[in-house]
């Protein structure tokens, strides 16, 4: 079976494992305690690490991350704050074990049938990472879609992974919405001022697989992103870097975590190993999308 074949058959299996999860499966919220940990805002490390690739070891050509930052480790669930203000976020455990494999296949299938992004030189990276959703056209200021690989999806098949895009989407703000409100007030501002419906999803939803990058800041209109992770095998040394708070997140499976999309950030690098990957998936309403 070759790939395009086999994506199909993960396509048709995917579509046909949606009917276990019922609409009762995505909308139960876990409920978590979080706890509060107070952070400082580190201009300098900001810098430091801005325009950087990181790791959690002795690389060449990274900086080592666990010299200046504190490590929220896989056990922990918080709420980061500074002075009093929300700055960050880290839920572990967030889905059943059936939405947790369901979002799964749905992040891998959204890799495989779109063309990777490149993000440009203010945002080198390894790995691969796609878009799903409206964008602005390249070739004209119309709306468009993120490009399907024309010879992996038909139609048909490009019509499913839209509608299960839509749902990781949805499901990854309603999460928010229940959790900590204040992530999505820049999306619902958006809505309002743009007059969109309310069954509109604002932004549009990236997969990556295995993505490590620099240190960055987002050209966003939202505030905040809103992340989730899944992993096969084991994955060592996977790190979310905020400089900005002085902190590092270890990045666990079935995880959603929130941060400013105007902060220095990104992932380090990966140990992984033999068929072990990372997936990672965010929604956020970029700059481009919002014009």
């Amino acid at each position: 079976m070759d790939k395009n074949e086999q994506l199909h058959s993960d396509l048709i299996k995917s579509w046909n494992q949606r009917y276990l999860i019922t609409q009762a499966n995505l909308e139960k919220k876990i409920t978590k305690y979080l706890v509060d940990i107070n952070v400082q805002y580190r201009p300098d490390l900001k810098d430091k690490y801005c325009g950087k690739f990181v790791s959690c070891g002795e690389y060449p050509g990274h900086i080592n991350l666990l010299n200046d930052l504190t490590i929220i480790s896989k056990g922990q669930s918080v709420i980061l704050k500074y002075n009093g203000e929300l700055v960050g976020t880290v839920i572990r455990d967030i889905a059943s074990k059936e939405v947790f494999n369901h979002f799964g296949i749905k992040m891998k299938l959204t890799i495989d049938a779109h063309y990777p992004i490149k993000r440009g030189k203010e945002h080198v990276d390894l790995g691969t990472i796609v878009g799903q959703g409206d964008r602005k056209n390249p070739l004209d200021s119309k709306i468009g879609k993120y490009a399907y690989k024309e010879k992996v999806v038909n139609h048909e098949a490009q019509r499913l992974i839209e509608d299960d895009g839509d749902t990781l989407a949805e499901w990854l703000y309603t999460n928010a919405k229940y959790h900590l409100p204040w992530a999505i007030v820049s999306y619902e501002q958006f809505r309002e001022k743009c007059n969109l419906d309310k069954e509109s999803m604002v932004g549009a939803i990236f997969c990556a697989k295995n993505y490590e990058a620099i240190g960055s800041i987002d050209n966003n209109r939202s505030e905040w992103a809103i992340g989730f992770v899944y992993k096969e095998g084991e994955v060592n040394e996977g790190y979310f870097f905020y400089p900005e708070f002085g902190v590092v997140i270890e990045m666990t499976s079935n995880s959603i975590w929130y941060w400013k999309t105007k902060a220095v950030y990104s992932t380090a690098k990966l140990k992984l190993s033999a068929n072990s990957n990372r997936y990672t998936c965010a929604l956020t309403l970029t700059e481009k999308t919002a014009r």
